[in-house]
């Protein structure tokens, strides 16, 4: 490989140390303000994303990123029940 090449690997873990951090951001987040999940599923849920091509082509991701934010409010809505009892 030359100076230029991108390792794999080390994007791999990098792409993966973003996605965990970004998560736990808005876990904390939406643990402060219930309302930013349902802001965040209203942008994302919209088909103004879909409007051009990288939008279309990109339509799985957005179902991951809407289907990780429904586990992120199940997880923070938990966190609101342990804290009742």
């Amino acid at each position: 490989m030359n100076d230029k090449s991108i390792d794999l690997a080390e994007l791999d873990q990098r792409t993966l140390a973003t996605e965990r951090l970004l998560s736990t951001l808005i876990a904390i987040l939406s643990a402060r303000e219930p309302r930013l999940l349902v802001e965040l599923q209203a942008v994302f849920a919209s088909p103004d994303f879909a409007k051009d091509e990288a939008g279309r082509a990109a339509s799985a991701t957005w179902t991951r990123i809407s289907t990780q934010l429904s586990a992120t409010d199940r997880m923070v809505a938990s966190l609101g029940d342990d804290k009742a009892h």
